[in-house]
């Protein structure tokens, strides 16, 4: 395990690259996105000091799904080699708590943003038929779905979802 440091807009690893760690933040702030440095470039989220990144890739020996970047000079990470994942981990164990908490988090939050889909294309579903519906709840209900979608789903390229939409409603 070694502590690197980062300075402001610094790359810490790209989408597709091939996970050879995680790493802990021990101080500063990471922005995660997808499509990074392209036209689509979408941010995710921040991670803060005490939060993990890299885990996924690490555990399910992925490529990256994302690209990390650090926000500010000085940003620090602990970098966790798949040799020393174990070893960390039985060193610190509270460690382990730690990103298992911060995973369950990510799958509740996907979750509720699961059901809110669902039950916004049930709602959708009844009130096909009537007439345009455009400036409706329901329909800023979707028009929030199909911006979730354009920014998570589809950094490179437009959104197949957005094509089943008349281009006169302009969602965007």
């Amino acid at each position: 395990m070694s502590t690197i440091t980062f300075n402001k807009d610094e790359v810490i690893f790209r989408q597709g690259d091939f996970a050879e760690g995680m790493f802990d933040i021990l101080s500063g702030s990471i922005g995660i996105y997808v499509g990074y440095g392209t036209g689509n470039q979408k941010q995710l989220t921040v991670l803060k000091s005490g939060d993990f990144l890299g885990e996924m890739g690490l555990i399910e020996n992925y490529p990256r799904s994302a690209t990390a970047v650090a926000l500010e000079d000085g940003t620090q990470l602990d970098e966790i080699g798949s040799r020393e994942f174990s070893s960390y981990f039985k060193a610190k164990p509270e460690r382990l708590l730690a990103i298992m908490r911060q995973i369950s988090q990510r799958l509740r939050e996907r979750t509720e943003d699961y059901e809110s889909a669902c039950k916004m294309l049930a709602d959708l579903k009844a009130a096909m038929g009537e007439p345009d519906q455009s400036g409706s709840p329901l329909m800023e209900k979707v028009k929030g779905l199909v911006k979730f979608y354009d920014s998570v789903m589809c950094a490179f390229g437009e959104s197949a979802f957005m094509s089943y939409f008349p281009s006169d409603r302009h969602f965007r």
